[in-house]
């Protein structure tokens, strides 16, 4: 390993620890300074001013970077400038070791170690596995885990998931699974919904809650599509009985998108068989479906019978509230603050996809690095048009304006007319906040539609109704009602 002399760092007459301390900090404005000048300054700001120069030994340097979302951004879009600057700095052996700061929300942050990816072991270890892994059963344990491919992204997990009214049910199930798997009613645990609710992830994260858990050895996330052609191929090439095998040594066998298996009578077989196996041994199954098991055709009744033992729970799309928790989540791994008005315009164009609204922020996130802007209303409009432009496309001050007159039980003369009674006045209020929010009209036009009014009454409309929507859950609730009317009347 490269000693860095004493010319490149000067000695420091302090105790060793001051020494370390200053010498890791040198070693890092050192690497920012080479880095400094080939990306541009918001970027630069952005994704280096929060990281944390930890300690430097040798050639190692390790660095702590506020979240695991945090370091896929560093490792994506600057590991060659990373790798580099440490080059230029420590030497040609230099390495690298992220610290990454994982939220809990129970308790105090957690801290894992993370390589560099140009290093050659990736695995995480956590400080409280380095104490325990002192054990023999412990080391076993590991040994073990690390010879079995289990295909789960240690990404998902449910810190990271958000729960709602749209996923309870199916949280709660899954949470249960996790903390005594096979040894439960709820096995199979079937979750179904639409593309991009987050049915992978909380499957994945009952493996990684077992896993983290040590509850077991062998647990197995597999696509049904995955799992087909294995069982083709294994036909192929007569090793049927080891694929077997395989399956029936598994303890927690998690199977997505079973919908895929319609149609496909020698696979659903083979799954019936592994099915009898692991759940005659207590072991868990969890599946996947983007409907319930009752509506997938092609499927044989005695395996439909069978994925019924246990429990269906579906997840519907996310509610405001929810969509909004979820980008603040997400804002919160990535170490980023956004207004306001850009998370409120994001929540309410966005309704169906949870795996659409992360890609929103990842997104702008990008689109802020290279533009070398900052990320305001009208910027997250312009790049993200292309993904909300189906919501917006229909939607006009017409529609809004039924959608106000059903739900207040009024006519639209009533609405642009003078009247000031207290359910008109309400609903004529709600309808320019929504026009305001849901439309790129502007504040002259949407006064002229609703009875002519100027821009200034349309402005304490919209004040008024922003308001209550923060005070009174009740006027939230009510608005988001409309809204939903207005999303399905535009569809």
């Amino acid at each position: 390993m490269l000693e860095v002399t004493s010319k490149a760092f000067p000695e420091s007459p302090q105790t060793n620890t001051t020494k370390s301390t200053l010498m890791e900090q040198q070693v890092w404005e050192a690497c920012l300074n080479a880095i400094r000048e080939k990306i541009n300054p918001l970027a630069f700001k952005t994704w280096f001013f929060p990281i944390r120069p930890l300690s430097f030994s040798g050639s190692e340097l390790t660095i702590e970077v506020p979240s695991q979302f945090f370091y896929e951004w560093i490792e994506e879009n600057y590991s060659s400038f990373l790798k580099q600057a440490l080059k230029e700095v420590i030497g040609p052996d230099a390495s690298l070791m992220y610290s990454i700061v994982m939220d809990k929300s129970q308790g105090q942050p957690v801290t894992i170690e993370l390589p560099h990816q140009n290093a050659i072991n990736t695995d995480f270890i956590t400080s409280n596995q380095a104490a325990v892994a002192r054990s023999k059963n412990t080391d076993a344990f590991e040994r073990n885990l690390a010879r079995f491919e289990t295909h789960l992204n240690l990404k998902y997990t449910f810190d990271t998931l958000i729960r709602g009214d749209c996923n309870s049910l199916a949280f709660a199930a899954s949470k249960s699974v996790a903390q005594s798997p096979g040894q439960n009613a709820f096995n199979p645990l079937v979750i179904y919904g639409g593309v991009g609710l987050g049915k992978t992830h909380m499957m994945q994260a009952i493996g990684n809650s077992v896993r983290e858990n040590r509850l077991s050895e062998r647990v197995l996330y597999v696509s049904s599509e995955k799992f087909a052609i294995d069982f083709v191929n294994a036909i192929q090439n007569g090793k049927i009985q080891e694929f077997s095998s395989f399956y029936r040594s598994i303890d927690v066998l998690i199977i997505d998108d079973i919908q895929f298996f319609s149609g496909k009578e020698k696979t659903q077989e083979e799954i019936f068989h592994i099915f009898n196996t692991l759940h005659q041994s207590n072991k868990q199954i969890i599946l996947s479906a983007d409907r319930p098991i009752k509506d997938i055709k092609g499927i044989e009744d005695r395996l439909i019978s069978r994925f019924n033992w246990g429990l269906s729970a579906d997840i519907q799309p996310p509610d405001y509230e929810t969509r909004k928790a979820i980008i603040l989540s997400k804002l919160h791994q990535s170490g980023v603050n956004l207004d306001e008005a850009v998370i409120e315009f994001i929540a309410t164009n966005i309704t169906e996809n949870v795996r659409e609204l992360e890609g929103c922020i990842v997104k702008l996130l990008a689109a802020q690095s290279l533009d070398n802007r900052e990320i305001d209303l009208q910027f997250t409009k312009t790049t993200l048009k292309d993904i909300i432009r189906h919501t917006t496309k229909q939607l006009t001050l017409d529609t809004i304006e039924k959608a106000i007159c059903s739900y207040f039980s009024i006519t639209p003369n009533d609405l642009k007319g003078k009247s000031k009674k207290k359910e008109i006045a309400v609903g004529r209020q709600a309808a320019m906040y929504l026009a305001k929010h849901l439309t790129e009209s502007s504040l002259k036009t949407i006064g002229l539609h609703f009875g002519g009014r100027d821009h200034s009454t349309v402005i304490h409309a919209v004040n008024t109704i922003a308001k209550r929507v923060e005070s009174l859950p009740e006027e939230r609730k009510k608005i988001e009602e409309i809204k939903k009317r207005i999303e399905i009347s535009s569809m």
